[in-house]
């Protein structure tokens, strides 16, 4: 029997990232492409990435897409019927009608990869926060994932945005005393405190308000309690996240959380305050490193939709 090969795709808004592995793990080739989001670029532009990704993972590893057993495909905004049914129709064109193919949001492969298995939690606060639970048998349960503009709290584009709010605030004597207005108007190339509104309400994206939480953790290393109390409150918002999804599935019997995105490795104030808030609410749930990233749970899920277990 020949050996099997499948490919997992951790997909993003800028660009998407493929592995292609070996029956035993092995990672045989990785290559990059643009973007594989159908909210970010058009379709024609996202069918173009798959197969710019999949024709140049072959040719590295020197396959033939007949020698693919699955594969998988994590992103942002796949967790839909309808969108699931649109890269139903790419695979079945690039790979062939049928291929097995595991389709699922980029919160599940960065669970698996992180626990390097099947079950458990996740909890991710990057541009933005979303808390994940997965039982052995592929239940998921979720919190978060709102967007900046109705959640994603803890997460960068919520302190960018909190920040910006919280210091007018102060301005006007209605909120914490903070030295943090200059640093943000330096950031964003501004005069005046009353320029913050046009910009945030006319000209800054989603990207451009979370670029903001360095500021905010620079601050708050100085000592800035404004600062400071906006990342304890985003500690303590991270924490309902998990709460959330710990009371509302006892059926995932892996009581292991790993932690993500760039807000969880880059400022240790508010990790430090969460880590505090999860072994005080939660002494059963053991926080672990991640062992993986997303391209590796992808590829993991890619293995088990070929064996046909129940993912």
């Amino acid at each position: 029997m020949s050996e099997a090969f499948y490919f997992g795709i951790d997909g993003g808004g800028t660009h998407s990232r493929l592995a292609l592995t070996g029956a035993a793990g092995t990672v045989l080739a990785r290559v990059e492409a643009g973007s594989t989001n159908i909210y970010s670029v058009t379709r024609g532009e996202v069918f173009d990435n798959l197969s710019r990704l999949l024709n140049s993972a072959l040719k590295a590893a020197g396959l033939q897409k007949e020698e693919l057993a699955a594969g998988c495909l994590g992103s942002a905004g796949l967790g839909r019927p309808e969108e699931q049914k649109i890269f139903r129709e790419f695979f079945d064109t690039l790979v062939g009608p049928g291929f097995p193919v595991r389709l699922c949001t980029d919160g599940e492969i960065l669970l698996c990869g992180g626990l390097g298995g099947p079950e458990g939690y996740c909890l991710i606060a990057g541009t933005g926060s979303l808390a994940l639970g997965r039982s052995a048998e592929g239940r998921l349960v979720r919190a978060g994932g709102h967007g900046y503009m109705l959640g994603d709290e803890g997460a960068a584009a919520w302190i960018g945005k909190t920040a910006v709010a919280r210091v007018l605030r102060s301005g006007e004597g209605r909120d914490l005393d903070s030295s943090m207005l200059e640093d943000i108007l330096n950031f964003c190339r501004l005069k005046e405190s009353s320029d913050l509104i046009r910009y945030v309400h006319h000209y800054a994206d989603k990207a451009a308000v979370a670029a903001l939480a360095p500021v905010v953790s620079n601050a708050a290393r100085k000592g800035d309690p404004l600062a400071l109390d906006i990342l304890m409150t985003g500690a303590a918002e991270l924490c309902l996240l998990v709460k959330s999804v710990l009371d509302r599935s006892p059926w995932i019997g892996e009581k292991a959380l790993v932690l993500a995105g760039g807000v969880m490795e880059h400022d240790e104030i508010l990790r430090g305050r969460l880590l505090e808030l999860l072994a005080a609410d939660f002494p059963g749930l053991a926080v672990r490193e991640s062992r993986g990233g997303a391209l590796e749970g992808a590829c993991f899920l890619a293995a088990c939709c070929a064996s046909r277990i129940k993912q």
